[in-house]
């Protein structure tokens, strides 16, 4: 890895020039290129002696996400879709994500404008029959055929990465801000390189490779967006993914182990108490044990989940440039994992009726922690020749819509 620098104010960072596309400052917009090379501004003849003049410095301008929604509006929404996906048999599924998303769109702004969806539900009707139908079909075969079963579940492991690369481009394709759409430029075959080949080494390595696995992902999906016809570069490094899996590992598992410790002895001595007294016996202890063992497990699983995507995200939009524009995230580990945990709670207490008011939670703490940093403003972007002629490959966009997760 090398050093590239500012032609302007001398910012520099570790990364690697795209040798497609230019590299711009995250402070002052300007070029940036290798530190060996000379990167020099325009020339000024004097008469005697040649002279570089520098760019004079631009202001710098930071927009944060603001997100508007809530509890109350969002749980109408989520309550209308429940119960006609209910009584449709699922069906009704591929509206109901179409108006979620339309709704938390709409109150994502960034600069005082909002966001757009423009999913077709019957596309995402379809991608989930081709799920359902894979399903059920392995369901079925499995009870009769395991072996059939068997052939089933490798032939969808090796359908997943065309499943994923079809619904990234279905979602960056449906996303608009100011009447520009996104686009996904990653090619298929690198969905199986990261999908099928990464995941595949995952298993063979005791799960050690597994946070690089974790970044090539995000390299896949983060290094081929495009906002109209300007795409992303990230620059991101496995360390921090290593770092956040490992301390999140530790952290966990000695938590886990202290606790495990304090609660033997703690049934232990309850045991001794209820069996000396003719009380609870002791198998009923031992399962009021191993229900508070679960709690403390599912507490920390979700803890390190909290922490590893915060560090991951921070890590990761601070390494990524869309243009001339950069990302900041600023999530802090310990809020995030307050909001996690409380949400959780509220969700068990509410049996289920907190969903929404959870989710609008979470998600507006994510988004009014990211700020766009740029000196070229929002509207130096035009939208892609491409997504406005190729009216075939916009069909093929609309074919499959499918939710994955990175």
């Amino acid at each position: 890895m090398s050093w590239i620098v500012c032609s302007n104010c001398d910012f520099s960072m570790e990364g690697t020039v795209p040798p497609d596309r230019p590299l711009y400052c995250i402070k002052c917009g300007a070029p940036m290129g290798y530190a060996t090379e000379a990167i020099q501004g325009p020339s000024v003849d004097t008469g005697t002696v040649t002279l570089h003049a520098e760019e004079p410095p631009r202001a710098v301008e930071r927009h944060t996400f603001h997100f508007s929604g809530n509890g109350s509006e969002y749980f109408k929404i989520w309550i209308v879709n429940l119960f006609l996906t209910v009584i449709t048999l699922g069906i009704y599924a591929a509206w109901a994500k179409v108006r979620n998303r339309r709704y938390i769109w709409a109150n994502t702004n960034l600069a005082g404008h909002p966001f757009t969806f423009h999913g077709n539900p019957v596309a995402i009707l379809r991608g989930n029959m081709i799920i359902a139908g894979m399903f059920i079909t392995y369901i079925a075969v499995e009870k009769f055929e395991p072996m059939v079963a068997s052939i089933l579940f490798f032939v969808f492991y090796f359908v997943f990465p065309f499943l994923v690369y079809k619904s990234l481009r279905f979602n960056a394709h449906n996303t608009s801000y100011k009447n520009i759409r996104f686009r996904f430029l990653g090619s298929l075959g690198g969905s199986y390189e990261t999908y099928l080949l990464f995941a595949g080494i995952v298993p063979f390595t005791l799960f050690t490779f597994f946070p690089a696995w974790q970044y090539y992902k995000k390299r896949y999906f983060l290094n081929n967006l495009a906002y109209g016809s300007t795409g992303s570069i990230f620059t991101g490094r496995k360390g921090p993914f290593y770092k956040a899996y490992i301390a999140a590992f530790i952290i966990g598992a000695g938590c886990f182990i202290a606790i495990s410790l304090f609660g033997g002895f703690a049934l232990h001595y309850i045991s001794n108490i209820a069996g000396g007294a003719g009380g609870m016996p002791g198998r009923f202890v031992f399962l009021y044990y191993m229900f508070f063992i679960y709690l403390i497990m599912a507490a920390i699983w979700y803890t390190s989940q909290a922490y590893i995507y915060c560090v991951m995200m921070n890590h990761c939009w601070a390494e990524t440039r869309l243009g001339k524009i950069g990302f900041m995230s600023t999530l802090r580990a310990g809020r995030l994992i307050w909001i996690r945990i409380s949400n959780m709670a509220a969700i068990f207490f509410s049996c289920g009726l907190l969903i929404p008011w959870a989710k609008i939670r979470r998600t507006r703490y994510i988004l009014e922690n990211l700020t766009v940093v740029t000196t070229a403003g929002l509207d130096n972007f035009t939208a892609s020749v491409e997504s406005d002629t190729a009216a075939v490959g916009d069909a093929a966009t609309d074919f499959i819509g499918i939710e994955i997760g990175l």
